[in-house]
């Protein structure tokens, strides 16, 4: 059960109901970890370092590994939609969520990239209201490892956020094309603080629900297509240094016309419908 809802207001192609009350996250004790890209997908990409450029593709795996240990050490039961180098398709891994059922949430892990260097911090995705907690724990305990100055809590139809039928966040964990973030990420201790820090959101969450954290409204919106992904993915692949799967920028979008679709958290959270991958 996601919320009790009732009211709805359309515009821009989403309805945004009113909140009445809401139900905590269902308790959950399995935890889809999704390594993001994978195969011939490299996905984001640093600038030449002594030991060559960072690809997102094995940092978002080994990361993921880091937290798979982490989590089946306190209990969890972990499943991973990739454990090596190859290529997983969106929707598969969508359909992999969703057969998981009741009692478990997807993190899909990522690094991102970008043409502007000056940009780092860890960003984190969500879409429907239950798994707001989850991503705010996420995010708090990432800002504490990583710092802050990207985005940080964004609320984004994402294909991985908006299509699972169960919580799903996505966490961008750095900018590889920051070169400070670069070379840290580089160096094994640190993307170990960083899976601590999922870990510990993921557990928290857990432990917690919802407590203390304030609540959305949920948000209808149409689920995210294929079709637009596959346009976007192929012509952002001719760049470089570009990450294609949120290279639409929320703050290019006209507040006047998102505010109907998102929820804003102390200045902090921003939203987003225009993501479709």
């Amino acid at each position: 059960m996601r919320w009790f809802l009732v009211g709805l207001v359309a515009q821009g192609g989403c309805f945004v109901r009113s909140l009445r009350a809401a139900a905590p996250i269902r308790p959950f004790s399995t935890v889809l970890l999704d390594p993001g890209h994978g195969g011939m997908d490299n996905g984001g990409m640093s600038r030449p370092l002594p030991g060559g450029r960072l690809l997102e593709k094995d940092l978002a795996l080994d990361t993921a590994r880091r937290v798979a240990q982490l989590l089946r050490s306190r209990g969890f039961h972990v499943v991973m939609t990739r454990t090596d180098d190859r290529f997983v398709d969106l929707d598969e891994r969508v359909k992999v969520a969703n057969r998981l059922g009741p009692g478990a949430v997807a993190v899909s892990i990522h690094y991102n990239a970008t043409g502007d260097r000056s940009i780092r911090g860890a960003e984190t995705f969500f879409w429907h209201a239950d798994s707001h907690g989850l991503a705010t724990r996420i995010d708090r305990n990432l800002e504490a490892v990583v710092g802050g100055s990207a985005r940080g809590l964004v609320r984004r139809r994402l294909r991985l956020t908006r299509n699972p039928t169960i919580p799903a966040v996505l966490v961008e964990c750095a900018y590889l094309s920051n070169a400070r973030e670069a070379s840290l990420v580089a160096q094994p201790q640190v993307r170990e603080r960083i899976a601590r820090a999922i870990a510990d959101g993921i557990v928290e969450e857990a432990r917690f629900g919802d407590e203390g954290i304030a609540a959305v409204p949920e948000i209808w919106a149409p689920l995210s297509r294929g079709s637009e992904g596959r346009k976007v993915s192929k012509q952002s692949r001719k760049k470089r240094h570009r990450k294609h799967h949120i290279s639409a920028s929320v703050e290019s979008v006209d507040p006047a016309q998102a505010l109907p679709c998102a929820s804003v958290l102390g200045g902090k959270l921003r939203a987003s419908v225009n993501g479709w991958l």
